[in-house]
């Protein structure tokens, strides 16, 4: 009978039950990050949306012109309720992208107008294009006027 019964079903007498106890505890600490970071991702999405719908978006955006700067396009979204955004690229080109309310974005590319000395690309570009995306994926090009 001892011969059927695998040796892992027994507990060791050295330590035993200690790994219930970490088991336990590693399910306690995966639950808490979780939300932690799902909280960390609610709060994010709600501070980077604008109250501004896609139609919105593209009306406002369809008004700007190849070649504007940044200062311009940023005052004139604004105007609009675009006003928080997120910015990604480097020191010769970005994009900066305004969150919607359906959960898309507007986006810009900027190349750059004056070249930093210090490494850092700042906010001193000129509008190239617009486009709205959405997971990422380009769904609508804005046709911008070809002078500022």
């Amino acid at each position: 009978m001892a011969l059927s019964v695998p040796p892992s079903r027994f507990t060791s007498r050295v330590g035993g039950g200690s790994a219930f106890y970490v088991r336990a505890h590693m399910k306690a600490v995966i639950i808490i990050t979780s939300f932690c970071l799902l909280t960390v991702l609610a709060l994010g999405r709600v501070y980077y949306t604008n109250d501004v719908t896609r139609a919105e978006a593209i009306r406002a955006a369809s008004r700007l012109k190849v070649g504007m700067w940044q200062e311009d396009v940023e005052r004139q979204l604004s105007t609009n309720g675009l006003r928080d955004s997120i910015g990604c690229g480097a020191q010769v080109g970005w994009n900066r992208s305004y969150g919607l309310s359906d959960g898309s974005s507007l986006d810009l590319d900027y190349r750059v107008r004056i070249l930093s000395t210090n490494g850092w690309w700042g906010d001193h570009g000129i509008l190239q294009r617009a486009w709205i995306a959405s997971n990422s994926v380009t769904i609508y090009e804005i046709a911008l006027t070809n002078a500022p």
